[in-house]
């Protein structure tokens, strides 16, 4: 049930009872080995019915990324297993009606932990199974993600304690009737306060609305749809002028737009910034038709010396005495007033796939990590900066989030706490053919502009690309693996949701509450046996 309750599956109230069958045999059995033996195959089964997809199974696909695939199978169901020994921990001390009671709050402080951290994955967090419940989860703009987990599990935990009071009836005769009104009231009640905070906000920030109330940028994404292993073999050229024909095409359509915006390692070339001549083909570009342009690309950093170079950076295969890093980057450039153009490098990479986790401090490991198109072993960027377009007409800051950035959801509610009027997306997530891995890459954008309340461009090399509302909806979603190019006009907003203010308080709050509850059982039963 917990893989079924996930998207693109639209069985998202599975979510509301999938955890009782676990939670049952974790409260009513003693013996660890057989307890821990089926939640290993609970959570193997989630990942591998959810995220299968990750070992891309294409005739192209690159070894490496197949094998990681299936260690990542095999190995995240470890992780799940942490929520589950703090909860044992709570039934030992306390009881297991106190352990109940207590996850929600340990579940939620887990996937805050997962989140954390260069062996973080996200991806799985249960409050997204919720996104097809629409109308329910706008009240995320106030809790983050973290809060739809917190009373989806909340409500698993509720439904199974009315099971185990009923089940009392056939043992003692009764049940204990004042537990069962008190819980079926907060049961109706997670369910009936969000759908009316939803009904308002789905008003409050409706499309139609927020055109009329903020100024609005007219930005266009170009979907190329490129072989993702061979983009990185040649031809850069004729990928740069596809671009352009594609941005031609739709200026033709729709006019000229405020900017342009390419996927992830669109300019799949090593590109040193501090050159103008690496970059002139754009500049140029940009400056004859009047459009800014936002594109992915590969960055190269030389240093003078190794002193002054990340421990990661290695000696340039072409000249021994040069010292380089690269990174996954996105560039913007300016029209107007721009001498060189503005650079974002990502900080969120991919483990083992874009790079080794803490790689710093394993640098003899490094190698056994990298496969063969171009983009393992990347240098992690460490400042995380908007862009600034400027205009003739509006000048506005755009969030250039990269990839998997997006699963991060304190990370991108930085980029609006440090102004961003908009947000976009750019990624490669052509390696996954037709399988559910990009639609809930786009889905998960989706809950970030719930949660920030902002409009979002998603640019996929193959899709899915689109423009999505700050109530989580589609304005427009272009067709996956075709080469198209679109523009929407989104309105640019300046409010700060209460998530983007204080971001993570929940998990944080409830990781206090969890903290002190396994500190006074430590002490209370230091102090029984001091008294006995």
């Amino acid at each position: 049930m917990l893989a079924l309750s996930f998207p693109p599956l639209p069985f998202f109230m599975l979510a509301f009872v999938a955890f009782i069958p676990i939670l049952f045999i974790f409260a009513s059995e003693s013996h660890p080995n057989r307890m821990f033996l089926k939640l290993y195959l609970t959570f193997f089964i989630y990942h591998a019915g959810t995220n299968w997809w990750i070992g891309s199974w294409q005739a192209d696909t690159d070894p490496y990324l197949t094998a990681s695939a299936i260690a990542l199978a095999i190995a995240h169901p470890f992780f799940f297993m942490i929520p589950f020994i703090i909860f044992n921990i709570f039934k030992r001390r306390y009881s297991a009606t106190v352990a109940l009671n207590l996850f929600p709050f340990i579940w939620v402080a887990f996937e805050w932990a997962h989140s954390l951290g260069e062996f973080s994955y996200p991806w799985l967090t249960y409050g997204n199974t919720q996104y097809y419940n629409s109308i329910w989860i706008q009240f995320i703009d106030i809790t983050g993600i973290w809060g739809s987990s917190f009373l989806v599990v909340s409500a698993n935990v509720l439904i199974l304690r009315i099971i185990l009071e009923y089940r009392k009836r056939s043992q003692i005769g009764s049940v204990n009737g004042k537990f069962i009104r008190k819980a079926y009231i907060l049961l109706a009640s997670l369910i009936i306060f969000p759908m009316i905070y939803g009904i308002w906000a789905k008003s409050e920030y409706s499309h139609d609305k927020l055109k009329l109330e903020y100024p609005s940028a007219k930005i266009g994404v170009v979907q190329p749809n490129i072989n993702p292993w061979r983009k990185w073999e040649g031809g850069v050229d004729n990928q740069v002028m596809m671009h352009f024909a594609l941005e031609d095409s739709v200026r033709a359509v729709s006019g000229k737009p405020d900017l342009f915006i390419w996927s992830e390692t669109s300019y799949p070339k090593h590109t040193n910034v501090e050159n103008i001549y690496e970059y002139y083909l754009f500049y140029e570009r940009v400056l004859s038709i009047g459009v800014p342009l936002m594109m992915g690309f590969a960055e190269i950093s030389f240093f003078e010396d190794s002193l002054n170079a990340p421990p990661t950076a290695r000696v340039y295969p072409w000249d021994s005495t040069q010292i380089y890093e690269s990174y996954n980057s996105a560039m913007l450039v300016n029209p107007v007033h721009s001498s060189e153009p503005q650079t974002y490098r990502k900080m969120r990479l991919t483990p083992f796939a874009e790079r080794m986790p803490y790689a710093e401090h394993l640098i003899f490991m490094r190698s056994w990590f990298e496969w063969g198109v171009g983009i393992s072993s990347w240098g992690r960027g460490l400042e995380q900066r908007n862009f600034l377009v400027e205009t003739e007409k509006l000048n506005f800051q755009i969030a250039p989030i990269i990839c998997i950035e997006s699963i991060y959801p304190s990370f991108v509610a930085n980029f609006t706490a440090k102004g961003a009027h908009v947000m976009s997306v750019i990624t490669n997530d052509a390696w996954y053919d037709y399988t559910p891995g990009p639609e809930q890459h786009y889905i998960i954008a989706a809950l970030r502009a719930i949660e920030n309340r902002r409009y979002l461009a998603r640019c996929a090399n193959s899709g899915v690309s689109g423009f999505i509302t700050p109530t989580g909806s589609s304005i427009s979603i272009m067709p996956q693996y075709t080469r198209i190019a679109s523009v929407e006009q989104l309105p640019l907003m300046d409010n700060l949701t209460f998530f983007v203010r204080y971001r993570d308080y929940l998990p944080i709050t409830f990781s206090l509450i969890l903290l002190i509850s396994l500190l006074f059982s430590f002490f209370s039963k230091k102090n029984q046996e001091t008294s006995q």
